[in-house]
């Protein structure tokens, strides 16, 4: 009886380690996106582009502002249709906070319209060009950036939000784009990317106690 009950309390013990956010592995969970619904748009409802990216002959991004208000919009013309993505950017955004650029996401050339809706409150649109419109637009919130963080040779989405950093992974599984809170899924209070060449994460489980992580095969290990 006694070996029976220190047994079970051995169980319990190994459990409770498993738990201990001192631990150095913490699994990641996460979830299958969605694409942006996108919608056709009026040219007539355009006052001013902004800035425009030529892709190719049937593809280009545009910023732009309408006549109802003065935000930075976002469209795309795909194949001769255009297409109206949503608000990228506020009023006055100042030089160098929005734009648009070609990179690589997922191993497939993309273009990423990005701006400011707030103090630390980015966002961005991460467009295909090479697929359908309908499957074509994610959209990602936060300030982002692009890093091969499983070592494929094929970036992912990095995105990191908030006053006390909550961090994104977005990351392409079994050809579906998916995306994990990090903060959610380790149980952490802040997480932000320190090092991007090292690929190294800063995580708070609790104040002025910051550890650092690394990603590996959709766990994040502590180094």
């Amino acid at each position: 009886m006694k070996l029976k009950l220190l047994s079970i309390l051995l169980i319990i013990n190994l459990l409770l380690i498993g738990c201990n956010k001192e631990d150095a592995k913490y699994p990641l969970k996460f979830n299958e996106l969605s694409y942006l619904k996108i919608e056709k748009l009026d040219s007539d409802n355009i006052d001013k582009i902004i800035e425009e990216k030529i892709i190719d002959e049937e593809h280009s991004a545009f910023i732009f502002m309408g006549y109802e208000n003065s935000e930075y919009e976002v469209g795309i013309n795909y194949k001769g249709q255009v297409y109206y993505l949503g608000q990228v950017s506020m009023e006055n955004t100042p030089e160098g906070m929005m734009g648009i650029e070609e990179t690589q996401v997922f191993g497939e050339k993309t273009v990423k319209i990005y701006g400011i809706l707030g103090a630390n409150y980015g966002q961005a649109y991460y467009w295909f060009p090479g697929e359908e419109p309908e499957e074509s637009v994610i959209q990602v919130d936060g300030n982002t950036g692009e890093i091969d963080l499983d070592r494929d040779d094929k970036n992912e989405i990095i995105s990191t939000s908030g006053t006390i950093p909550g961090t994104k992974i977005y990351m392409l599984k079994e050809g579906k784009i998916h995306v994990c809170n990090i903060n959610e899924s380790i149980g952490a209070k802040s997480v932000i990317l320190k090092d991007k060449d090292k690929k190294l994460f800063e995580v708070y489980f609790e104040p002025d106690k910051p550890q650092k992580f690394i990603y590996y095969e959709d766990f994040f290990i502590k180094r």
